[in-house]
């Protein structure tokens, strides 16, 4: 049987964004978040005796794999979060919950606007889940929730079975597990 755990990172000290904002203003709010130190607690993946870790190359998640795995971590850019283009929406103030939408919106449709990053990042999905088949031992992926989703998705359609989630908690564990001799997709 191999196992892959999925863990999102620690909480960091950046508060989400409050009241009105502007689409250039979630771009600002997301490169403080991306530095924010991380709001180091609690993580119990003992559930497994892990072989590997991979960890997101950001702080926040390589500070959580520390933490969660005591031999060593691969860092990779491949697990980093979607970088979302700004909308261009000018001046357009929303609250954040209206920008995610709208962002979803815009990413699940193809906008121009995000058009390229989601394909870029849906093919790093692809290599991820390419990269835990050739070495099928059991793992430990730290990363960021916009990944966890759609790592979940390409782990179930190459035979995995695991927990179904929207947002992922941070530092808690999702385990999925697929039996011995069962295959991927035939691509």
């Amino acid at each position: 049987m191999m196992r892959i755990g999925l863990v999102r990172h620690f909480p960091v000290t950046e508060p989400w964004p409050s009241g009105w904002v502007t689409s250039d203003d979630l771009q600002r709010w997301r490169i403080r978040y991306d530095a924010a130190e991380p709001i180091i607690g609690p993580i119990n993946v003992s559930a497994v005796q892990w072989q590997r870790c991979l960890s997101s190359d950001l702080k926040r998640a390589f500070v959580t794999a520390k933490a969660a795995f005591a031999g060593a971590i691969i860092q990779t850019p491949l697990l980093r979060e979607a970088d979302v283009p700004a909308l261009p929406t000018g001046n357009l103030r929303l609250p954040v919950w209206g920008w995610r939408l709208l962002l979803r919106f815009a990413w699940f449709t193809g906008h121009k606007s995000q058009r390229v990053e989601r394909d870029e990042f849906r093919a790093r999905i692809k290599a991820v889940a390419d990269l835990l088949e050739q070495e099928p031992v059991d793992t430990l992926v730290v990363s960021h929730a916009g990944v966890m989703f759609f790592l979940r998705k390409e782990l179930l359609r190459r035979s995995f079975r695991g927990p179904k989630f929207k947002v992922a908690e941070t530092a808690r564990l999702h385990l999925f597990r697929r039996e011995q001799g069962m295959a991927g997709p035939q691509d």
